[in-house]
């Protein structure tokens, strides 16, 4: 079996749901491509891994002629558009992966930012109507991947293929008594919540937070902000974490994403603290502590609780055991098979 699958930018992190995928098609024996407009500079947290990055390419003809379907990442310009160009060309079919609610945080606007949003795209020559068309296009497709239940409110009938990480069992134990590790792995955003765990980390005597982004101006002598790392790297900052922390916003992203460091960090065997959002609460299955969005009280809580090495073993031991069950590669290939209509 041939797959090409369609991103919309190489440089992005809408690559990191690519590895995902080709983590699961290798799973299953199939050779990919993954093609994007450019390929000169992939992703830096996945610059090192060779053998995915051996697989891009920006020939968007030979990868579709080559291959037996194709997915394009995400509805978008620059993936879906492309995917059901070439696919026409060659007769092939077309499936769609929706791995956040890109377009629903459009549609949860005002209307009046809607049309400012319209307005603004439109004096940028950028005319949305094409980006809605696609939309449509994605709704009405007969084989549509999501990352996560939540996200069939928009997507009924979808399949739900989740992140995947290679099965582990060297987990590190939780032995620290004095202080506390949190850390944050991944894209800092606004919806992300790092203000609120800030704050909370702040009000935990003797903890100390280690977040994969740019330091502000106003950086505590007990935080550590490192910038953007590659995938390895953010898994060792995992390793040595007492608690990975993901403490999203109550927002249309939010509600709808699955982040891919819970993942991470379930397979590592870590204790995690986060937001009480569909997603995530998915994931964990009960073996993390979820608190109310935005709340810092209640994440200081959580942290308190967490000082405490045999609740934190026991979290991430069953935090551990359900990601074997659920989020390899071996455990979601099925699911990929059957999104594509090749398996019933």
């Amino acid at each position: 079996m041939r797959v090409a699958f369609f991103v919309f930018a190489a440089e992005k992190n809408t690559l990191g749901r690519a590895y995902s995928l080709w983590l699961t098609a290798e799973e299953l024996g199939w050779e990919t491509r993954f093609v994007a407009p450019s390929i000169e500079s992939p992703w830096t947290p996945l610059a090192g891994e060779r053998d995915f990055i051996a697989t891009l390419t920006d020939d968007a003809d030979g990868a579709a002629e080559w291959a037996d379907a194709l997915v394009a990442l995400k509805p978008w310009p620059g993936s879906l558009d492309v995917a059901l160009r070439v696919g026409k060309r060659y007769r092939k079919p077309v499936a769609v992966d929706v791995d956040d609610p890109d377009w629903e945080a459009v549609y949860g606007m005002s209307r009046k930012r809607q049309l400012l949003n319209v307005a603004q795209r439109t004096g940028r020559r950028q005319l949305p109507v094409h980006d809605y068309m696609l939309r449509l296009q994605t709704a009405r497709s007969e084989h549509v991947l999501v990352s996560n239940p939540a996200l069939h409110r928009w997507y009924h009938g979808a399949t739900v293929v989740p992140h995947v990480r290679a099965p582990r069992n060297d987990i590190p134990a939780h032995t620290r008594t004095d202080g506390l590790q949190v850390t944050f792995v991944g894209t800092v955003t606004p919806h992300k919540g790092i203000d609120v765990l800030r704050a909370a980390v702040a009000r935990v005597g003797g903890a100390r937070l280690t977040v994969t982004g740019e330091a502000p101006a106003d950086a505590m002598p007990h935080e550590r902000w490192l910038g953007e790392t590659s995938l390895a790297e953010g898994l060792a900052l995992i390793d040595e974490a007492d608690v990975v922390a993901l403490p999203s916003r109550p927002w249309v992203y939010s509600i709808g994403q699955l982040p891919a460091k819970l993942i991470d960090a379930m397979m590592a065997g870590r204790a995690v603290a986060a937001s009480d959002v569909a997603p995530i609460n998915w994931a964990l299955g009960g073996t993390g502590l979820l608190v109310p969005p935005a709340s810092v009280e209640d994440l200081v809580a959580a942290l308190e609780r967490l000082r405490s090495p045999e609740l934190r073993t026991e979290l991430g031991t069953r935090a551990h055991e359900r990601a074997l069950a659920f989020f390899t590669p071996a455990a979601v290939a099925p699911a990929l098979a059957i999104g594509l209509g090749l398996l019933s």
